[in-house]
């Protein structure tokens, strides 16, 4: 077939992908859709539906939904302690919105299961949160939070909480990304997107110098309309009470994933910023991954994933460097002295002017909860230990550590004169500063209820049970499992059976890569894209949620380098083979889902196992690809595919990367790519299989986050997936008149398949 035609083709197969309306394949599915939180459940069990997943009731953390167990606590308690608030999130299909429900509690009223005061729900139709980073001023009766409702952008809001009186703080023209307030609401730190007007009549004058843009940047300049666009890096402001906001001149780029935090007297704010021009003398420092992030080639001056903490003199609005030292990947915390003249950090280096070797080694090996000294920046090192600052405690003046991804204390410090010494006991037994302590509670069979717990004592009582209807659903079971990896090592993972099981029948297969907890109650799976466990269950087909390696420490050397995918696919064959050892899977009906970091490792699978796979769906992720290497260079690249992609290691890539071995790919492609340019990142995949006349589909979401958000993007990519696995493992179709034209594509990328099987394979060697 001429390139022209297929190129055609293939275009006419997107947009006609991308106008299946998004309404009619709500008629499909909202018959089936979960009721309300406040709702009667009815009595009948029916199966569980992608439209139960999306209308599910959430604990409101965006580090919790997506997948990460968050140390913030569930409520937030009011200065005097008398009250709290808990924040609850659900998708609403008809609105494509996400609503969220501010709900208060007296905690004098917590252990006989009160029903909670609404005070105010808020819409979101962007993928930022509609009520988040909520704050109590002093007067114990405001509530300070981020909020936006549909069309809006977000801001900072104020609530009282006694008359509902609702009102914004700020009127930024952007979407403000994080804040922090003073105790008395008089001063504002926020962070801001930055936007910059392009007007297409300069273009077509001058043209445009290409230095240091991405690709991301480029694409937006052929609107024939002046427009406005986001820029990657965000920028500081100032505001006094009833006054204009200021703006805070910065070097780096301030990051929103961890909000700035101001001293109580608001004198001071330390806040994070990826840097663009990284000091030489960084490459010292020993962790790996720190490594080669510093030693990314990039442009200088340009965003890095290299960050420091940042120090804000809001008296002379100046933003400097806290430390000359960068940050540890995980276990950014801060928090401030009563004084406000010292702030404790966690999660960094500490510069490399060591006064001895010792410490010197100690500084380049660890990374260090630390206390800064203000103004002077004279800095203590309290402890090497790996955790995070969750509190100093303004009464006893206890410094707080946490574990990563938990709130309980794990240890507790106390500085004498210009000592720190750690305090007796685990650290559980030293409790943070709430009198009560609130959990969500669940488990992969449990659904999330919200509990509370006495401090000192083992009483606990239900507070708020955030889905009453799954009573009405039909769920499908879940073990947890281990098996050996075809390569020796020990995986575990979690295995969803069909709600109505039958032991000895052989059922078909997906493999849902990228993570499982025994901790998490997940319908759809870790994360929202394209993953839908517990749907696919109720289609009579088994699915495996591949969890963490038993030995982190052997995946943590195979990561990055030649032997990470080979790794990876060995996990996906060992539990093909468990599971048919086991009589509960039909081998040659597997399917498997890659999604971010393991896209590259299914493709690997699809282009290097000898393990038949009867479809695959690839979720916006990384391809250890050419063109993404040239589109997104990276040093993550270079070290998968053993170099370069020139001279004597390209012999590697054509060997590797799964790009350069496409007509090895005997399975049917669903690809699905996110955001403005997102579609660059499966063009590789998308047109060569298309040329080589192999069965591909590819999705494109234009407004998608990479942890797809909107219910309508999450409706079209996991019902996809469900419809796509229903239809290559059991031929079965959705019987709905909206999904015929899906249906028709498929059929001809069938026919292509059925083509593609008599023609012959070279296949890697046994």
């Amino acid at each position: 077939m001429p390139t022209d035609t297929v190129q055609t083709r293939r275009v006419s197969i997107r947009l006609k992908l991308l106008r299946l309306s998004v309404v009619s394949l709500l008629l499909c599915v909202l018959t089936a859709a979960s009721v309300g939180v406040d709702e009667a459940a009815p009595p009948a069990k029916r199966p569980v539906t992608v439209a139960d997943a999306i209308q599910m009731n959430h604990w409101s953390n965006g580090d919790y939904f997506l997948g990460a167990t968050s140390t913030d606590p569930v409520g937030l308690f009011s200065p005097d302690k008398r009250k709290f608030v808990v924040v609850t999130k659900r998708g609403n299909l008809e609105r494509n919105t996400v609503e969220y429900s501010l709900l208060l509690f007296q905690t004098a009223e917590a252990w006989h299961s009160p029903k909670p005061e609404r005070l105010i729900t808020m819409s979101s139709s962007s993928n930022r949160e509609g009520i988040t980073n909520l704050k109590w001023l002093d007067d114990n009766r405001t509530i300070v939070f981020l909020g936006e409702n549909p069309g809006e952008v977000s801001q900072v809001y104020g609530l009282d909480t006694q008359t509902k009186e609702l009102r914004t703080r700020t009127s930024h023209p952007t979407a403000i990304v994080a804040y922090d307030i003073t105790p008395d609401g008089r001063l504002i730190v926020y962070e801001a997107i930055r936007e910059e007007t392009v007007n297409p009549e300069d273009i077509r004058r001058n043209g445009v110098v290409i230095a240091a843009q991405g690709v991301e940047d480029l694409l937006v300049l052929s609107y024939a309309t002046p427009r406005k666009i986001e820029a990657q890096d965000r920028e500081v402001f100032l505001q006094m009470r009833d006054q204009p906001a200021v703006r805070i001149l910065s070097r780096g780029f301030p990051s929103e994933s961890s909000p700035p935090v101001l001293s109580p007297d608001g004198r001071y704010a330390v806040l994070v910023a990826n840097i663009g021009d990284i000091p030489t003398a960084w490459s010292k420092y020993e962790d790996k991954l720190l490594r080669t992030r510093i030693a990314e080639q990039r442009k200088t001056g340009i965003w890095s994933q290299v960050a420091q903490y940042m120090f804000l003199d809001t008296s002379s609005r100046e933003l400097s460097p806290l430390l000359d030292a960068p940050l540890f990947w995980k276990n950014h915390g801060i928090a401030w002295a009563k004084d406000s003249n010292s702030v404790a950090v966690s999660g960094t280096y500490l510069p490399l002017d060591a006064g001895s070797a010792d410490e010197l080694k100690a500084r380049q090996q660890h990374a260090f909860v630390a206390e800064v000294r203000i103004p002077d920046r004279e800095t203590f090192a309290i402890t090497s230990m790996d955790a995070k600052v969750l509190s100093w405690n303004k009464e006893s003046g206890r410094l707080m550590l946490g574990a990563r991804h938990q709130r309980v204390p794990v240890a507790a410090f106390k500085k004498t004169r210009s000592l720190w010494t750690q305090l007796p006991g685990s650290g559980e037994d030293s409790q943070l500063d709430d009198p009560l302590d609130l959990t969500v509670d669940e488990g992969f069979n449990t659904p999330p209820r919200i509990f509370v717990h006495a401090p000192n004592d083992h009483r606990e009582a239900l507070l708020l049970d955030l889905n009453p209807q799954f009573s009405a659903l039909n769920f499908g079971k879940v073990e947890v499992v281990t098996w050996n990896a075809t390569d020796g090592h020990v995986v575990s993972g979690g295995l969803y059976l069909p709600p109505d099981y039958t032991p000895g029948k052989r059922y078909p297969l997906v493999i849902q890569t990228h993570g499982f907890n025994k901790d998490r109650f997940w319908i759809d799976g870790p994360w929202s894209s394209a993953f839908a466990a517990q749907p696919l269950a109720a289609k009579d087909i088994v699915v495996l949620q591949v969890g963490s390696s038993l030995d982190p420490a052997e995946d943590a050397k195979a990561a990055q380098t030649l032997s990470e995918a080979p790794r990876q696919m060995s996990v996906y064959e060992g539990a093909i083979d468990y599971l048919d050892n086991r009589g509960l899977i039909d081998r040659n009906r597997v399917g498997i889902v890659g999604f971010s970091r393991t896209v590259f490792h299914v493709e690997y699978a699809l282009t290097h196992s000898m393990y038949h796979f009867a479809a695959a769906s690839l979720a916006d992720g990384i391809d250890g690809g050419y063109m993404n290497y040239l589109l997104w260079p990276t040093a993550d690249y270079v070290r998968v595919n053993g170099g370069l992609p020139v001279g004597p290691s390209l012999e590697l890539w054509l060997k590797n990367s799964p790009g350069f071995n496409l007509d090895k790919v005997a399975a049917p492609v669903r690809l699905e790519c996110y955001g403005p340019t997102g579609f660059l990142g499966g063009w590789q995949w998308s047109s060569g299989l298309s040329l080589l006349g192999k069965p591909v589909e590819f999705l494109w979401l234009p407004d998608g986050y990479h942890m797809l958000i909107k219910p309508w993007e999450r409706l079209v990519s996991q019902q996809g997936t469900v419809d796509w696995f229903s239809y290559w493992l059991q031929n079965v179709e959705d019987p709905v008149p909206a999904k015929q034209e899906q249906y028709t594509r498929w059929k001809e990328l069938r026919t292509k398949l059925n083509q593609d099987t008599q023609s012959p394979k070279t296949r890697p060697p046994q």
